[in-house]
């Protein structure tokens, strides 16, 4: 025993040498719950199932722990027919004890036999039918169930007092005394047997023996004329012959042959036929059995690879989510990296940063972050890539230069920069020679709507969709790039790269124009400070020099 307390093992004394608590009541009521266990155990003993089933209730109400209890409890149930409460109570006292426990063999031996765990479901139903035949008043069928219940589970008492009921009401009192009087044998205190073979006593004034049949010779004497034996059993008298004499030795004989003829008959046409269909009908079980079996586990197996494939998929989107969050996280530590390089003054590394992030990466307050860091950078922005484009666009490399230009045009969205004007032309002129003409006229065409008195210098390389045409067109337009350091020309003519050189504007007659891109009737050149050489727009060293 246990303290209820702290589960500490009790000794003899009053009080729980674990936590002190009193456990004079606890050991009280573990010795009236095992009083009544043994009270229930002596009913049992003498069949008095009906009250020890009584006691042992009783006994697990005071303790429910009682294994021995409600072990014999399930005994008690199982011998009166009631093989599910027995079951119950046995599977409860396996929970509640699981080692060296007597309940697991009553469930093994149960569970063994499937033939007599089926018989007792189809007694129960069966019992269950014949009880609802009685609510509609068929009585006939429910005779016909309880019989059948009977012969399957010979000590289902329940069935035995329904079908006597039965047989009262039809004034068959015989038949409900045999059959009380076998309920009796099972139960011999069953108050509701009682109860019933009292009113067969009334109605009949017979009474009823209960408990086995105990044969008492009164009387036995030989007539020795006739060669019988008469005895008295109970109030009844027997007479049985002492000898029985054959007319001849060859009617022996015969009737010996004839004896063993019939038997061999009777094995032959009964015995073997019966044998071989029950073979046979336990060949077919078992194949339906395995093929049951196999068919639920093919089930779950498919159950156990659905719910696999289900964590697969479980796993791979976590992990999709996690990639996400952690390129969300990088974003968002790109972009404090960048805010704190605007702060610290480094605009241009600020701005390099900004231009490597992706605003659709942001949302709420960080996206709010983004666009204030872009619009304070934009400026820098505009001058990084409008040079880096500059440069690619006197080279040649109109690939480069349409990249660059279009983020300097986008950083510049308010269009505050003083080169944003160059900045769109060379960049629609980069889509002209790449030839991506619809692009090229959408730059254009904007150009020539934000600056509409500059609008001679697109208006040639707007097109309706032809290929570019031959002549000066064909070369890089590098009118109003000031500074802008020249590489490759347009004709991969290797120049020296500077920062200072002049561009200038020649018309035939060998005099300079202003600063917009030349007319038809002029040409753009280039001076190299180093060498004072003039190239014209092609990059070709100018005639005369």
């Amino acid at each position: 025993m246990r303290c209820i307390y702290c589960n500490t093992p009790l000794a003899a004394i009053d009080y729980c040498p674990g936590c002190g608590a009193d456990v004079t009541l606890q050991k009280r009521i573990v010795r009236i719950s095992n009083l009544l266990y043994n009270e229930g155990l002596e009913k049992a003993l003498v069949r008095d199932m009906e009250g020890a089933i009584t006691c042992l209730k009783r006994s697990l109400k005071f303790n429910k722990e009682n294994i021995d209890a409600r072990n014999l409890l399930g005994l008690c149930y199982y011998e009166t027919g009631e093989a599910v409460s027995a079951l119950c109570e046995w599977v409860i006292s396996k929970n509640l004890k699981g080692e060296d426990n007597i309940a697991d063999s009553y469930i093994n031996e149960l569970q063994s036999n499937k033939n007599r765990l089926d018989t007792i479901n189809q007694t129960i139903r069966k019992y269950n039918q014949s009880v609802l035949y009685c609510r509609e008043d068929n009585e006939d069928m429910a005779i016909i169930q309880l019989k059948k219940v009977i012969s399957q589970n010979p000590k289902f008492v329940k069935a035995y007092q329904l079908l006597a009921l039965l047989y009262m009401k039809r004034q068959e009192y015989e038949r409900a005394r045999k059959l009380l009087k076998k309920a009796a044998n099972i139960d011999t205190t069953n108050t509701t047997t009682l109860r019933y073979l009292q009113e067969i006593e009334d109605v009949t004034g017979k009474s009823t023996r209960v408990g086995k049949k105990h044969w008492r010779f009164e009387k036995e004497k030989e007539d020795a004329v006739s060669g019988t034996l008469r005895y008295m059993s109970g109030t009844e008298m027997v007479i049985q012959p002492t000898t029985f004499r054959d007319s001849s030795t060859i009617a022996t004989f015969i009737n010996i042959i004839l004896g063993i003829l019939l038997g061999g008959a009777i094995v032959w046409f009964l015995v073997v036929p019966a044998n071989r269909q029950e073979v046979n009908d336990e060949a077919n079980r078992q194949v339906t059995d395995a093929n049951t079996k196999l068919a639920s586990e093919a089930a779950r197996a498919q159950d156990l690879q659905d719910e696999i494939d289900g964590y697969k998929s479980q796993v791979d989107s976590a992990n999709q989510d996690k990639e996400d969050a952690l390129k969300k996280a990088q974003s968002y530590d790109d972009l404090l990296a960048a805010v704190n390089k605007y702060v610290s003054g480094d605009v241009s590394g600020a701005s390099t940063a900004v231009a490597a992030l992706d605003a659709s990466d942001f949302e709420g307050n960080a996206k709010t972050l983004y666009d204030s860091m872009a619009s304070a950078v934009g400026t820098s922005l505009f001058s990084q890539y409008y040079n880096t484009g500059a440069t690619a666009y006197l080279a040649g490399d109109y690939t480069t230069a349409a990249d660059q230009l279009q983020k300097a045009v986008d950083a510049d969205t308010e269009r505050k920069s003083s080169d944003y004007a160059q900045a769109m032309l060379c960049l629609g002129i980069s889509y002209y020679q790449l030839g991506q003409q619809d692009k090229a006229n959408e730059i254009l065409n904007k150009f020539i709507e934000y600056y509409p008195n500059q609008a001679s210098q697109a208006q040639g390389y707007i097109t309706s969709g032809s290929s570019k045409t031959s002549g000066n067109n064909n070369a890089a337009d590098v009118s109003g790039l000031g500074d802008a350091a020249t590489g490759q020309t347009a004709n991969n003519t290797q120049t020296s790269t500077t920062n200072g050189g002049d561009i200038t504007i020649y018309n035939q007659d060998g005099t300079t124009g202003g600063s917009s891109l030349p007319a038809s009737d002029s040409y753009v050149a280039w001076t190299d400070p180093t060498t004072g050489l003039q190239y014209d727009q092609y990059g070709n060293l100018m005639s005369g020099q």
